[in-house]
């Protein structure tokens, strides 16, 4: 049978409009369960109760296609640890899984770095510094998100203009990406940081049961240091080597 051109949008107008209103404001796809993808209970039931705090943003009964990731993530941001939210919704079961994407710090700063004693702050992947109570970052670790722990000391000069600090933070970035990308799989444990400008960079790193300090200088030529001091380490001589000098990778010095 074959359907008159004339009644295709009416119909289609009509199918449309069905659908949004079991989607949006019938009783049929409503939440039947709300679920905190967060593995320690505590926290979970924290960021329950802060989501049901009046008005409350999400509750048992609402249109699930209608629940608003917006309005939750603004309520959650409240924890000073969440970054955002995502949300899985089932329409079939009513069931609606909450996940937290929370903040990813990829440095600590020091005490010499942080101007706010009573917090720690922290050197995010977009650059930006941020600064938590030490329960929020109990909070993010608890959470299960391990991004917190094992992150390298970071220390870089303060009062440097805005352009100069920026070129100061992405040059640390960079370090620290290769450390977990290229070094850590070479055995590399990154745990400080240090640089008065962007020409004097000296990470410290455990290494084989030891600490060594690199001068690496500037970040430019980093493979060509990389692969100095490689050559320095696989030598019988250097094993127990615990300064290394790449600023000119050319002459590299060893102590």
């Amino acid at each position: 049978m074959k359907l008159n051109p004339r009644l295709i949008l009416p119909i289609s107008i009509l199918l449309i409009g069905a659908l949004a209103y079991l989607l949006g404001f019938s009783q049929v796809f409503v939440v039947k369960e709300i679920k905190i993808d967060i593995k320690d209970k505590s926290i979970a039931k924290e960021v329950e109760d802060r989501l049901s705090q009046p008005p409350a943003v999400v509750k048992l009964g609402d249109q699930i296609a209608r629940v608003d990731r917006r309005e939750i993530a603004n309520r959650l941001r409240q924890f000073a640890w969440v970054e955002n939210v995502e949300l899985d919704r089932n329409l079939i079961n009513g069931k609606l899984l909450i996940k937290i994407i929370s903040r990813t710090p990829i440095a600590r700063l020091t005490s010499t770095t942080s101007p706010q004693s009573v917090t720690i702050g922290f050197m995010g992947e977009d650059l930006d510094y941020f600064y938590l109570p030490r329960q929020a970052i109990d909070q993010a670790i608890s959470s299960g998100d391990k991004s917190w722990q094992q992150i390298p000391e970071l220390t870089l000069p303060a009062g440097s203009s805005d352009g100069a600090d920026n070129q100061l933070k992405a040059a640390a970035r960079e370090l620290i990406e290769l450390f977990n990308q290229e070094l850590a799989p070479r055995g590399f444990e990154l745990t400080r940081i240090n640089a008065r400008d962007n020409a004097s960079f000296i990470t410290s790193a455990n290494y084989s049961g030891r600490n060594i300090e690199i001068s690496w200088g500037s970040v430019n030529d980093l493979g060509l240091k990389v692969e100095v001091l490689e050559r320095l380490l696989a030598q019988d001589e250097n094993k127990k080597v615990r300064k290394i000098n790449l600023i000119d990778p050319l002459k590299p010095t060893v102590r």
